[in-house]
């Protein structure tokens, strides 16, 4: 394949030598190197879609995913190949025409399905396809919707995205001698990971290599803390099946070279698995209500009321490092993807209580139809429960309450730092739209009451 320089190309805009934050990603390479990974990106998926359209079924599980997201990471997606988008969506395309394309089959195929059109560059872009939420499902592929199952998937999944983030900045901190921006931001995401355990207790039955890694930090000079982030990373990476790594590996398609853009994506990630996990305790607690179970909706809560400030506190953190020049960049490159539009926030907001009408439009998010919202659940059948069950139910919804307000008061801080009060990508006031989302709470009633 031959390279056409993409209309608009700029990825060597910022090449000035800086890598890390406030400067390119590690693996940007050269001009020659990116034309050597798009030629055997595009060789690599021409011998693939050879081989599917041969004998047998297509081998999803070996479509040549390491070349075609590398070749996307050096470049950005603002500066991909129009050549190869065409022969990503021309394999699609062929496979779909010949009945080729089955994604229930086997999690390999819908991998396959539900990334593909996530390397598109001609569609406007949304804030799901740009997080990749749909692919990181894929995480929950063989839980059968069982609670105990998805648990532990979820906090495997947010380990595997924190401890991807983490061996990026340990990387880019080696590789500029370890001072400034890059320090702050990599102790950041350091103390994230010590902390997994608060926040996704599932993910390693062995504490040890995070106990390790506290016990590195806590020393003058934390000389030892790469050493230790390290093999909690590997410790991690070891319980995740292989199914889930390939689907955080895939999942990271930035627009632009920026290394900052790499911890924003997985940051967002993060987030939106967080957000799916109070969704879901949500879910699961009005069935409960209606089933007439108020001490399973109780525990539902609690346990979403309790992981949501262990891990929304660091996260924050991390994002607090991002330059406002680099921030300014991505928004330039990824207008029309708000994170407004989030899936599982508008589900929570929209499934504590009913709002005011109007207030889940399609400019501000997805609609969603309830049959019921907790709120109004609760109040419809507390009175025939056991008073020390209303309580225990009462204050595991006041206490998440308190745990979702807090992390949009917090919210609204960030992007005070870091964009001001310019308008929001979404069609909002920017940081007055988050002041006074925070002051809306989940349950009003019980506010009031």
């Amino acid at each position: 394949m031959t390279k056409k320089a993409p209309a608009g190309d700029t990825t060597d805009s910022s090449e000035d030598g800086r890598t890390g934050v406030g400067g390119t990603a590690l693996g940007h390479g050269t001009r020659a190197s990116r034309d050597r990974a798009l030629r055997e990106a595009g060789d690599a998926v021409t011998a693939w879609t050879h081989r599917a359209f041969g004998p047998g079924r297509p081998d999803f599980g070996d479509f040549p995913y390491e070349q075609v997201v590398g070749y996307y990471q050096q470049v950005g997606k603002a500066a991909v190949s129009a050549e190869l988008v065409a022969l990503l969506r021309g394999t699609r395309l062929g496979l779909e025409c010949a009945g080729r394309a089955r994604p229930w089959a086997s999690p390999d195929a819908w991998l396959f399905d539900t990334w593909l059109p996530l390397t598109f560059t001609d569609r406007p872009m949304s804030y799901v396809s740009y997080a990749g939420n749909d692919v990181l499902g894929l995480a929950l592929w063989d839980t059968d919707g069982v609670p105990e199952a998805t648990e532990r998937a979820e906090d495997l999944l947010l380990a595997v995205l924190l401890a991807d983030l983490v061996e990026r900045e340990t990387d880019a901190l080696a590789a500029g001698g370890g001072e400034g921006r890059q320090r702050t931001r990599t102790t950041a995401v350091w103390q994230a990971l010590a902390r997994l355990a608060d926040f996704a207790p599932l993910a390693l039955p062995d504490t040890a290599p995070l106990d390790g890694m506290r016990a590195a930090l806590g020393r003058p000079g934390a000389e030892d803390a790469p050493d230790a982030a390290r093999a909690a990373v590997e410790a991690v990476r070891a319980e995740a099946p292989r199914a889930l790594r390939r689907a955080v590996e895939v999942a990271l398609l930035p627009v632009t070279t920026l290394h900052d853009e790499r911890m924003f994506i997985r940051s967002i990630q993060l987030f939106e698995r967080l957000f799916s996990r109070v969704a879901r305790a949500l879910t699961l607690a009005v069935a409960a209500v209606r089933a007439g179970r108020p001490l399973d909706a109780a525990a539902f809560l609690e346990s979403a009321g309790t992981r949501l400030p262990g891990a929304t506190a660091p996260l924050y953190r991390i994002l607090t490092t991002m330059p406002p020049e680099s921030f300014a960049v991505i928004r330039d490159h990824t207008h029309g993807a708000s994170a407004i539009q989030s899936r599982p926030y508008q589900l929570v907001e929209t499934v504590s209580a009913k709002r005011e009408a109007g207030a889940h439009s399609p400019e501000k998010g997805p609609v969603f139809t309830l049959d019921a919202t907790l709120q109004e659940a609760f109040l419809a059948h507390s009175g025939g429960w056991d008073t020390a069950e209303t309580r225990r139910l009462e204050a595991a919804m006041r206490q998440l309450d308190a745990a979702w307000c807090g992390m949009k008061r917090t919210h609204w801080g960030v992007t005070m730092k870091i964009i001001g009060r310019v308008p929001g990508t979404g069609g909002t006031t920017g940081a007055d739209y988050l002041k006074a989302a925070a002051q809306v709470p989940l349950f009003p009633l019980l506010a009031t009451g």
